[in-house]
């Protein structure tokens, strides 16, 4: 009997708001017997490349991922992308505007903080992204180390988490303008962690929209809300995928390895791949990046 081999498509790496480097991400996979893994950094590939040369010395597939911010009805989606071509030139594109958008951003919640007496500097907060995709997790840090607060969570709660005092809201694209943006590069969308207080009928309207796939196993999602998800799956000829959201235990939970689905999942994407363009997106690495073959 062949034992089942997993997978976690769901990690971040401080290439946006993880805590760990792509590499140790790797090694903490390799450590859990991990067999596939997606990098899903928000709004960010650069992270991809070195996840990828590391990954070779465990024999850990390593799939070309990214989170994408998107808002509808007045709540955030999170739309998942899956084997796109890296190289796709509107897609990198797509990814410079939110990265600048994510960087005015944080300069807006730093002035409102300096406003209301909180004194930190976007200098530190962007030594806090070491030039990656930066975030509000980057500003709660400082706030942390600058005393203002004593834990990550107290930074939201008082100051930059929905409703708080120096909160701004981030850049909107739709969720169907994120599946377009993952279907041009040849890739796969799913919705992030469609939780109990998801509305089936955004679901719907995103299948509709060309969604492949739903993400099934998350920490968020309970056993009952799977069912109904792969219900929905089922129902409408999708994808599944699954994964830990595990951001590297800064929260104090160090989630990898505790939520994944079988490798076999990696499989069903590349078929459906193979089928709607000819090919798996591979890639080669050159100087400065990688290429498509």
């Amino acid at each position: 009997m062949t034992e089942e081999v997993w997978a976690d498509l769901h990690l971040h790496s401080y290439c946006s708001d993880g805590l760990l480097s792509p590499e140790k991400v790797i090694e903490k996979a390799h450590e859990m017997g991990l067999k596939a893994v997606a990098l899903v950094d928000h709004d960010a590939l650069s992270g991809i490349e070195e996840a990828i040369e590391c990954a070779k010395k465990y024999d850990i597939d390593v799939i070309p991922g990214v989170e994408l911010s998107s808002q509808a009805r007045g709540r955030d989606i999170h739309i998942l992308g899956y084997y796109f071509d890296v190289t796709d030139k509107k897609l990198l594109e797509y990814l410079q505007l939110f990265q600048d958008e994510r960087k005015r951003r944080a300069a807006r919640i730093v002035q409102k903080l300096n406003d209301m007496g909180v004194y930190i500097h976007l200098e530190d907060v962007e030594a806090k992204a070491r030039g990656c995709s930066i975030g509000r997790p980057h500003i709660a840090e400082v706030l942390m180390d600058r005393g203002y607060v004593e834990t990550f969570q107290e930074a939201f709660r008082r100051y930059i988490g929905y409703g708080g005092k120096a909160y701004v809201d981030k850049y909107k694209i739709s969720p169907q303008e994120a599946i377009g943006i993952i279907s041009n590069s040849k890739g796969l969308s799913f919705l992030a962690h469609p939780g109990p207080i998801m509305s089936d009928v955004i679901i719907l309207e995103l299948i509709k929209a060309g969604l492949d796939g739903l993400e099934v196993v998350h920490p968020n999602i309970n056993p009952t809300r799977t069912q109904e998800l792969q219900d929905i799956v089922r129902e409408h000829g999708l994808l599944i995928s699954g994964g830990s959201d595990c951001h590297g235990g800064r929260d104090g939970h160090f989630l990898m390895g505790k939520y994944s689905v079988p490798y076999s999942i990696c499989e069903d994407m590349k078929s459906v791949l193979e089928t709607r363009w000819g090919k798996t997106p591979e890639f080669s690495r050159k100087e400065g990046g990688f290429e498509a073959l």
